[in-house]
């Protein structure tokens, strides 16, 4: 398994949900990681999830709640909720962890086999901040994508597309924050036959939800993680 490609996305401050699909990747013999970003933003164990990152030295780019906890004061004008939280991360934040999330870039390539991989938070039009549920036909030519596949996070929901011009696109799902309605973890294995694994990990949802009512947070905020819905705000 060690010609594999293992990629994680929007963890999101869900340290224990990260521990778990890193020690699962470990587990498989996989030591080539990328990360799409969403390091920080509605849990509170984010300092612990950039160290780990930074420690292991997974390449990461750079999500739209780093981004904004980086340089917007923690401000997502659409959620008072996720700009709530992001102030307080703000207000709590390790210094070299936020020099770290300033340092991050909005694109990482890579090849595999080769095949080329442009990854992003968000999408072509927006790299930190398009929600790209889905990939028209004509996606790829109209941003002159001259790359063999795109992998994008952002919307927690695990995807998979390809095309008749031999591109494909994938969205790994979230580690820290599912929304397909599955608790457990997603992840993606991209083999050394180019086929791609959809993962899922079992962690210990208690953990982070006793940190987060320690840190006296509202329920509507971690409750989710036991249903693996979106958090309506």
């Amino acid at each position: 398994m060690n010609r594999c490609v293992a990629i994680i996305s929007d963890i999101h401050g869900n340290y224990p949900a990260l521990k778990a699909v890193l020690d699962d990747i470990d587990s498989k013999g996989i030591n080539e990681i990328y990360c799409l970003g969403d390091l920080v933003g509605y849990y509170c164990m984010f300092n612990e999830v950039i160290e780990e990152i930074r420690k292991r030295n997974i390449p990461c780019i750079m999500g739209n709640h780093d981004y904004a906890l980086a340089f917007n004061n923690g401000v997502i004008e659409r959620s008072k909720t996720c700009t709530k939280i992001l102030m307080w991360q703000r207000g709590i934040i390790a210094h070299d962890n936020l020099d770290y999330l300033k340092s991050l870039k909005s694109s990482i390539i890579f090849s595999k086999h080769a095949i080329n991989f442009f990854c992003t938070h968000g999408g072509l039009e927006d790299n930190i901040d398009e929600y790209l549920f889905e990939v028209p036909i004509n996606y790829f030519s109209e941003h002159n994508f001259n790359y063999d596949a795109l992998i994008t996070g952002h919307t927690h929901l695990p995807s998979y597309k390809s095309f008749f011009s031999g591109k494909f696109w994938i969205n790994p799902g979230s580690v820290g924050q599912p929304r397909d309605g599955n608790i457990r973890s997603a992840y993606v294995i991209i083999d050394h036959n180019l086929k791609v694994h959809f993962e899922r990990i079992n962690y210990n949802t208690q953990l982070i939800v006793e940190a987060m009512k320690k840190n006296q947070f509202e329920e509507y905020i971690y409750q989710p993680l036991l249903t693996g819905k979106k958090i309506a705000y």
